[in-house]
Parts: structure tokens; C-alpha cells; sequence
């Protein structure tokens, strides 16, 4: 489980913030209770996690996932806190008060969303960060499960934070064009030239988006989806508001 955020810069071009609040293993130790030409019976191995359902995930927010993002947290910002993940399976939300109560506790608010279904070009790690540190990690080649999780933490802690800046404006750049294409995904990730850009001291930090752009695709949503209460009455409905 790897978790990144956007990178904060001083007006000067120096790292304030990294944006990068860990990787995490889905792993487990255990007892060798027999003897083999690896290992001696006794040794600890380092076995992975075959079965990721959703009490794996939630331990594994819990421990540290949520941990890791409150640890490494710029104190000067605030403390609401969105986090995003895909629609895999075992991706529920807990709702146990253990859980409430760490994504609630000392002053932090932290809640969950969902990326909109196939929709990858909105998951900021598919944008660069597991490309990046898979291609860092291959470099060596790993003789066991030990070695892979140190290559691929080395990699993650390799991983540039202006490179990381840049994933982030390739995600809102996705995000005009979803606009542009009336909620579709049928559009090629746009190349802005980011360290053109960077290097001329014109790569904007947030992107403008006309506002005629974001009313089309809001007028075309209304069009589309029926709220509650306008179809049917013996059918469920399902309401969808476009901000």
C-alpha cells in the first residue's frame, strides 16, 4: 500500500513537503518449523499476505497507513484529510469505532472516496509513482521476498519530489479533459510539457479550468441521469449531483 500526497514547495523552489507518507508490505512473519538448503528450522521468514480481503486493508490502514499520514502531516495545514483509492473489492470503508476514532483523533478529519469507476487516468499513482519505482527496482534483481520489499521501499524513497509535482498536474490535467469530454474517458492523457514549463519558471501549480467547460459537463450530467422521484415511483432511483 503506497500513499502520496501533493508536494509543497517554498516560493523560493525549495521541498517544504514531499508529499510522501510511506509504502507499506502486505507481509507477515513466521517460524521455519522445518529445516531446508535456505534456511535453518526456527529462522523467522517473511511470508506475503495471500489473502488481501477487507480486514487485511483495514489493518493495514490502521497500523499504518493512517499512522504514516498523521506522522509526516504538514503542521501548518489543515487537518481534513480526503483520502482516494480505487474500487477493488476489499477497498471498504471501515465503520468500527476503533477505526472512527483514529481517523478522527487528535484534531484530524480524515475521510474516504472513491476514484469514479474506470476511470485510471484519476488515480495519481497509475500517473507516475508505481511506473517510476518499478523501473528503479528492477534495476537490482531481488533473490527473495526480503530483499524485494527493501528495492522497491529504496525506490519509493527514491522517487523525486518534483517528478511526484508532476504527477499531480497530469491528474488535473485528466481532470479538464473528463470536462472536456462530457464525464467520458475516451481521450489520451495529455503531455503538457511539465519540465519545459519548469524550467522557464511557467508550470502553474493548480490549472485553470474555463467555467463554460465545467457548466457543459454539469448541464450534460443533469441531462443524463434522472434524480429520485422523476422516473418511476416502484422503481429504486439513484441521485447524482453535479457540483
Amino acid at each position: 500500500m503506497a500513499a502520496v500526497g501533493k508536494p509543497i514547495f517554498y516560493h523560493q523552489g525549495a521541498i517544504l513537503h514531499d508529499g510522501k507518507y510511506g509504502i507499506f508490505p502486505f507481509v507477515y512473519e513466521s517460524i521455519a518449523k522445518k529445516k531446508s538448503k535456505n534456511r535453518e528450522a526456527g529462522v523467522v521468514e517473511i511470508k506475503a499476505t495471500q489473502n488481501l480481503n477487507k480486514e487485511a486493508i483495514r489493518a493495514m490502514l490502521l497500523n499504518n497507513g493512517i499512522p504514516g499520514i498523521k506522522a509526516k502531516w504538514p503542521s501548518h495545514l489543515p487537518k481534513d484529510i480526503w483520502i482516494q483509492w480505487d474500487n477493488a473489492r476489499p477497498h471498504q470503508i471501515p465503520r468500527d469505532e476503533e477505526f472512527e476514532s483514529a481517523c478522527h483523533s487528535n484534531g484530524f478529519n480524515i475521510q474516504f472516496i472513491f476514484q469514479p469507476a474506470q476511470s485510471l487516468d484519476l488515480n495519481v499513482l497509475d500517473l507516475g509513482l508505481f511506473n517510476v519505482i518499478q523501473s528503479i527496482q528492477y534495476q537490482p534483481f531481488p533473490k527473495n521476498l526480503g530483499e524485494l520489499i527493501e528495492k522497491v521501499t529504496k525506490a519509493y524513497d527514491l522517487f523525486n519530489s518534483m517528478l511526484n509535482k508532476h504527477c499531480w498536474i497530469t491528474l488535473q490535467c485528466c481532470m479538464e479533459e473528463i470536462l472536456n469530454h462530457l464525464g467520458g474517458n475516451n481521450f489520451t492523457p495529455p503531455h503538457k510539457g511539465k519540465k519545459r514549463l519548469e524550467r522557464i519558471g511557467m508550470l502553474p501549480e493548480q490549472l485553470e479550468v474555463d467555467k463554460n467547460v465545467v457548466q457543459q459537463a454539469v448541464d450534460y450530467l443533469n441531462i443524463v441521469f434522472i434524480s429520485t422521484g422523476e422516473g418511476n415511483e416502484e422503481d429504486e432511483g439513484m441521485q447524482v449531483d453535479a457540483d
